[in-house]
Formats: structure tokens, sequence, C-alpha cells
């Protein structure tokens, strides 16, 4: 336990009393791991929030499950429907396409074709037009951003040409459709494809182009394989589109590492401002100890000192970093209006998304924690080790 005489010359250490130097070290080694915590907690909640949202929007987007026709029967389809875990169930046609670019080069575009009776389109953020049932058959949307790139509108023609397997090589088709709605992609997926009415192609040529199918939604997309696991010819998100899930997982986990060793670096300041300290009071600690201080007493008052330093550096960092964390867009908004562009316009965002996780913020205290004890373990014991007579025979 602590004494009196311990708490005194801890506090005396900190801030009352001290020199100027004691003072600016303190100072530099409480900013310093404020700032560590900070921009830990700060860069972790933002990539929390845009990994949420890419996989919130990637799995909104995608169909979780898609069985071909050619491999289930009528009585299988209908099984599928009337299992619990299925929430939604709809025709859809999955292909792929060919468009002349605005330099003449072709694009490839995933072509898709949806149901528009069952209310598929309603899933598009449209910007401009829209996809109706009683449209022409022959109606297309593309993104936003792929229509501005080649300089089409709503309402513009456009020639997509189709390939298909034939006995002797590969066929051609080229069919004429128009832009009837421009919608803003959510994630690098869609904003590559092109959504057809699926009738225009059922029952043509197209539809050797590619696959007709259904399109299943479940309610925990994490177990579609444990849903379809009797089923074969079903083909789920995880083997599409798994590679991008788990290079978001592993974005994540190359950022909070260069963020703990920023963190580490901000504790090794406090290291070396420590160090730096108990070596100026090498003399101070050689008189207390001479007057009959004893080492678990030196021991703790030095520990009182960082101890108070270290988590007055946390608490800042941690009310800096939430109320940051908490006001992303306000800051965002404000760094728009002084620079006369918005930081997100080439995005996909109409905000920069947030997510505080309790785990991030018991990492990074418990690192600076640890790094902190280490601050004063190692340098005091050396301090402790000299003898009081040839420390104030130095400081002499």
């Amino acid at each position: 336990m602590f004494d009196s005489f311990t708490f005194k010359v801890g506090l005396r250490y900190l801030f009352v009393g001290a020199s100027g130097f004691s003072k600016l070290v303190n100072t530099i080694s409480i900013v310093g791991l404020a700032l560590g915590i900070m921009l830990m907690i700060v860069v972790a909640s933002v990539f929390n929030g845009l990994t949420d949202e890419r996989r919130e929007r990637l799995l909104r987007v995608v169909p979780h499950a898609f069985v071909a026709s050619d491999h289930l029967d009528d009585t299988q389809i209908e099984s599928i429907k009337s299992r619990m875990d299925v929430t939604n169930v709809q025709r859809e046609f999955h292909g792929m396409s060919f468009m002349r670019g605005g330099d003449g080069v072709p694009i490839t575009i995933d072509l898709i074709g949806i149901d528009l009776d069952a209310g598929a389109a309603e899933k598009l953020q449209f910007v401009g037009g829209d996809m109706v049932s009683d449209g022409p058959s022959n109606q297309v949307a593309l993104s936003f951003d792929l229509a501005s790139r080649l300089g089409l509108t709503v309402g513009d023609r456009i020639d997509l040409t189709f390939v298909a397997p034939a006995p002797t090589g590969l066929n051609t088709h080229t069919a004429a459709y128009e832009i009837s709605g421009l919608f803003r992609f959510t994630t690098e997926v869609d904003g590559g494809s092109a959504f057809v009415d699926i009738q225009s192609i059922v029952g043509t040529p197209l539809q050797r182009t590619g696959k007709l199918g259904w399109n299943v939604s479940v309610q925990d997309p994490f177990k579609v394989a444990d849903v379809f696991a009797d089923d074969p010819g079903v083909v789920t998100w995880v083997d599409e589109y798994g590679e991008a899930f788990r290079a978001y997982q592993l974005e994540r986990s190359a950022m909070y590492i260069l963020m703990t060793l920023v963190l580490m670096l901000a504790s090794f300041n406090v290291i070396a401002g420590q160090a730096m300290l108990i070596n100026v009071k090498r003399s101070d600690i050689a008189i207390l100890a001479t007057i009959g201080a004893s080492r678990r007493q030196l021991l703790g008052a030095f520990a009182i000192q960082g101890g108070l330093i270290a988590l007055t550096g946390i608490a800042l960092g941690l009310v800096l970093g939430f109320l940051i964390a908490e006001n992303i867009n306000v800051i965002f908004d404000t760094f728009d209006e002084l620079l006369g562009v918005s930081i997100l316009e080439q995005s996909a965002f109409d905000e920069l998304p947030s997510r505080i996780d309790a785990l991030d913020v018991i990492g990074a205290v418990a690192i600076a924690v640890i790094l902190g004890g280490f601050a004063l373990v190692r340098p005091l014991r050396l301090a402790l080790i000299e003898s009081p007579v040839y420390a104030l025979n130095r400081a002499v």
C-alpha cells in the first residue's frame, strides 16, 4: 500500500514543485499518449464503419444464393421457398455483355435480368429515370458513374453484344436497349453492372448467353452455406464474393496493426520521458534514500507520478477519440467548406460511417497501460541500484 510520504513525493514530481524540464517532459508524455489513443480510436472506428457499410451494401446487392433453373425442378424450388431461413426468392438472369466505350474500346459489363413485376428494381437507388414494369421491354439501367464516363444519359440508346457457346464455336447476338434509369452504385460489384427486364431475355436467343435461375435471400447471409448444404448447383455469395469480404477483413487487420504500432510509438515517448526524468532526479532519489526512504516508497512515488501521467493521457485520448469519432462527419463538412470541395465526392458514400468497437478501445488502453508500466520499472531500478554517495558526488 502507498503511504502519505509516497503520495506526496509522487504528486510533487508530477507538477507541483516540478522544474520546468520536468513539466515539459510530463506534458509531452501526456499529449503524445493522448494523441496515440485518439488516433487509434478514430481510425479504427471509421474503418469499422466503412467495413460494415461495404459488407452491408455488398450483401444487399449480390444474391445470397443463386439457384440455376437447370439444377433444380419446380418441386425443389417450392421446397426452397418454404424454408424458414429463406426470406425472398425472385427470378433472375445472370450473364455478361459488351458495349462500346467512348474511345471505341469494348467494355465488359455484368448483365442482370430482374423481374420488374416483383419489384426487383426497388433495390436500385435511382438518381435519374426509373425502371417500371409497364415500360418498354428493352429498358436498361446503368450506374451513374459508368454512364457519366461514357457520356450517356437517360433516353440514349445503346447496343449490347452477347456471346453464346455454339457447336462450331461462339455466336454473338446484339440487342438494342434504351437507358431508362441511372442508379447510384453502392459497391464495386454493381458499379460495373447493367440491369434489364428479364422478359427481354427469357425465350430469346439471349437466354443461352447466361444463366436463368432464382435469386434467394436468407435471414443470416453468413449461414447461407448451411442452408443450402444439401442442394447441388447452388452458388452462394461466399463462392462468388468471399474474396472481397476477406479483403475487407485483411484491410481491417492491417490497419489495426499499423495503429497499434503508432500507439506503441506514442507509449515509447512516455518511456523515454520517464527515463530522462528519473535520470535528472537521481540526486533526489539518493537524498530520499539517505534520509530513510525505502525502495518500496521510491518505486511507489514514481509509480504514482508515471501512473497519473498514463491515466491522464489515456483519459484525454479517450475523450478526444470519442468526440471526434462521433462527430467525424461534422469535421469533414467543415473541411469541405474550407477547401471548397467535397472529400467524399468521388466515393459511393454520402457520409463517413463510424462505429466504435469496445474491443478496439480496450486493446488501445491495455497497450498504453502495459507500456506505461515498462516506462518506470527499468530506469527506476537502475537508479536505485546506484550508490547514493556516487549519485550525490556526481550531482555536486
